[in-house]
């Protein structure tokens, strides 16, 4: 379901306030996160994990067709519970001109593995795409453009949002890869050894724990921003900040100074919703929060 919280404000006490819910649209099977079109559109996209994308159009109808159907690319998932999937969606910030939109999800995986003996669970893909020419309710299903690819050793933690900054460059949010205590294959050894491993705290050897930083209007497939973090130093020229667990979903504050919001999924005890500035370190596998992770 998607569901709007509508308030009613009867008077200025708070105990007197009336709240109520509205349904918007049903027949989803994991909706995880509902995008608006740049430039005013009245149209909403909602993502389905399953690998499709509906509308919700001006009247707050839900369209019969998908927008977007990538069920025959996407990774089998489990029928229960999975992580994996189609995970993020973003539109061109001119949209509206170039029919651009870019989509993250979960494809098989490709040979081999982080080390003999275990292989690869899944190759997490960022792809550009165009509406169709001819319908704007329809993608060009013959139009994928691979942005950017890396392998996910286990299941889980593939955190997923895509999203374009004031800056116009895109944002990309990527877990540690998965298993647990970020110490698994395919998990880098680090610096601290009372918690060893950690692609959190790794900057070098992947980009998996990080939120990543690029320009996708130069270059090819995509450009790297002069002013990323790491560029002309040690560290990886994608990445923006590092030290996440499973930054799932973030977003820019539409006011003030636009400050990037990401929530990040604990382990044990502590969840973490942390302000992200560039070239930031935000603690895991050491801190779970703010605290020493143990």
């Amino acid at each position: 379901f998607i569901l709007v919280l509508a308030g009613c404000k009867k008077d200025d006490h708070p105990k007197n306030r009336e709240l109520d819910l509205k349904l918007i649209a049903d027949g989803f099977t994991s909706p995880i996160g509902v995008v608006a079109v740049p430039a005013h559109s009245d149209r909403l996209f909602v993502i389905d994990q399953v690998a499709r994308i509906w509308i919700i159009n001006g009247n707050g109808e839900k369209l019969a067709t998908p927008f977007m159907d990538v069920t025959s690319r996407i990774v089998a998932l489990n029928p229960n519970f999975d992580e994996r999937g189609l995970l993020g969606l973003a539109f061109h910030p001119r949209y509206k001109d170039n029919g651009r939109f870019f989509i993250y999800y979960s494809l098989p995986p490709r040979p081999g593995g982080p080390q003999p003996g275990a292989n690869w669970n899944n190759l997490s893909r960022v792809a550009e795409y165009h509406v169709s020419a001819s319908d704007p309710n329809m993608a060009d299903m013959s139009s994928e453009k691979v942005i950017l690819e890396w392998d996910d050793p286990q299941g889980n933690h593939n955190a997923g949002t895509l999203a374009f900054g004031p800056d116009n460059y895109l944002y990309i949010a990527i877990g540690d890869g998965g298993a647990a205590n970020d110490v698994a294959p395919g998990h880098v050894m680090d610096w601290y050894m009372a918690n060893a491993g950690g692609n959190g705290q790794d900057i070098d050897s992947n980009l998996l724990g990080s939120i990543l930083r690029i320009d996708i209007n130069n270059g090819n497939p995509y450009a790297i921003p002069n002013d990323n973090p790491f560029v002309n130093k040690q560290g990886l020229d994608e990445i923006y900040a590092y030290g996440f667990r499973n930054p799932f979903r973030f977003s820019f504050d539409m006011k003030g100074s636009h400050q990037l919001f990401a929530g990040d999924a604990g382990q044990v005890l502590y969840e973490e919703v942390s302000i992200v500035k560039k070239g930031g370190n935000y603690g895991w596998n050491v801190k779970e929060g703010t605290h020493c992770f143990n």
